[in-house]
Order: structure tokens, then sequence, then C-alpha cells
């Protein structure tokens, strides 16, 4: 800072460091999850950043790779994967390059294991057909999250059995599964459905005026022994359901980690802007 530092035109400050220092954070803790998985433990790592001089924006600048980092299988240094066998070798031979090679073949095969499939999904109750525009809000959020999502149109209190049995068709799938339960005015979809299942219930109703806040109150004033939450916002729902999954699913994890970092990195843009 001291020495203002120019990097594609932009003169380096501290708002620039906050930025790279919540980066280097993020990229790190979203590749450890990932490999925790496959019970490898990624120690430490190098990054590499640069400035994009057509917009002024930090960028990763360089690669991730097994030079970079270091890979410890089962968190033991003896079973190191990384360069750092490299680094050891008193005396480079043949066989010591034979280690190596084979150590990186190793990440390799490995690396390609990190891209799964989602774990689990969403499935979405809702009241009514005219509940179809709120509903459409609350995918949305999940489809930018690539979370998997399916819809149910039935009634607590006019198709009881049939919500049940849907119910039924979904635990049998043995699914790690959300259920988001969208149901206005007299709201007994959600906590119906939180009464018959241990998978997680969050009640999202389609609150409108002039009855919103009686109506709510079916939402939020739930019967002893039930465990369904309440949110308003339907985006606000499907980040509730993708942090749920995400307990389980390292990719979903990440991607919401991302989300929070791309939030953070555009609130210090915006503090810079109002300042000049």
């Amino acid at each position: 800072l001291a020495a203002e530092m120019k990097c594609g035109g932009v003169t380096i400050a501290a708002h620039h460091l906050d930025a790279m220092s919540r980066m280097t954070v993020t990229i790190f803790e979203i590749l450890e999850k990932a490999w925790s998985t496959l019970n490898c433990a990624l120690i430490d790592m190098k990054i590499e950043f640069g400035v994009n001089p057509c917009t002024g924006e930090i960028l990763l600048a360089d690669v991730i790779d097994n030079d970079s980092w270091r890979l410890w299988p089962a968190g033991d240094s003896r079973l190191m994967k990384d360069k750092q066998v490299y680094r050891n070798l008193e005396e480079v031979t043949a066989e010591g390059l034979q280690i190596v090679k084979k150590n990186y073949q190793w990440v390799a095969e490995q690396t390609a294991k990190l891209c799964t499939k989602p774990r689990g999904r969403v499935v979405i109750f809702m009241g009514s057909a005219s509940d179809k525009e709120h509903c459409d809000k609350i995918q949305a959020g999940l489809d930018k999250l690539k979370v998997p999502c399916s819809r149910h149109v039935c009634s607590a209190h006019k198709t009881t059995e049939m919500s049940l049995g849907i119910l039924a068709e979904i635990e049998a799938d043995a699914v790690p599964t959300v259920i988001i339960g969208v149901a206005g005015r007299s709201n007994g979809l959600g906590p119906v459905l939180a009464g018959n299942t241990v998978f997680p219930v969050i009640n999202c109703p389609p609150l409108s005026a002039p009855w919103a806040d009686q109506d709510v109150w079916s939402s939020l004033r739930m019967p002893s022994g039930l465990g369904c939450s309440t949110v308003i916002q339907p985006d606000t729902a499907s980040l509730n359901a993708a942090n749920i999954l995400a307990l389980h699913d390292h990719m979903l994890w990440g991607r919401l980690r991302a989300k929070q970092l791309n939030t953070y990195l555009s609130l210090i843009k915006a503090n810079q802007e109002v300042q000049q």
C-alpha cells in the first residue's frame, strides 16, 4: 500500500486487499471442503491475483493445481501427494521422479471425483394452482443454485389423503429432501406435512393484502410437536432449503459460499463508488 503499486492500471488500495483476503479464504474453504469428501486434507495453498484492465476487477490470475497446494490423504503428512514430495528429494533420481509422477496421476484421478451430482432435492407443495407465480420465484432461486426441484398441487384441507400419499412416495425414494409448503389464507399444508415427516419443512405463504397480517399467524403459531419454520420471501425460502441440503453436499456448499463472496465483493465496490 505504501508503495502505491499499480496493476492493470489500478492502484492497489486497502479495499483491494480486503477483497483478495476474502477471496483467498473462500477459495481455500471450498476446495478444502471438496477434498475432505475424499478423506484428504488440503493443508495450504498459494493463490495469485491480477486485475482486469477493462473493469478494474480483482481476479484469480493463476491456475490452482498440484504445484500450488499441499494434500495429505487422511491428514497424514507421510502420505503427501503434492509437489513437496519432489522438493524433499535429497537427490533427483528416476525412481524419485516415478513416485512424483504416480502422485500427480493420483491427484488427477481424485480431482475428477470432486464434481458430484446433487445429493438432495426440494419438493414444493402448493395449496392451489393460483400459488404458481409464488412458487416460480422459489424455483428460480433453486435453479440458480442447481438444486433439483419438483412441485405438487394439493390441499391439506381439501385433499388430505392425497397430500399424505404424495408425502409417503417422497419418503420412499430415500433422497435427502427439504419440503416447502406454499399455502395462503389458513395455512394447514406446512403444519400437516411437518407432522407426518422428519424431512425439514419450510412454510412460505403467499401473503397479500388486506389479510396478510392475520393470515401469517397460521404459519407462525404451530401446534406443539411441529418443527416447521416460516419465511416470507420466496428467495429466502430457496436459500433456506439450499443451506439445509448443503450440510451434506459440498458442491452446493461451495455455490453458497461463492454467492456470499460475490455479495461481499459487490458491497465493497458499492462502498467505493459512493465515496468517489
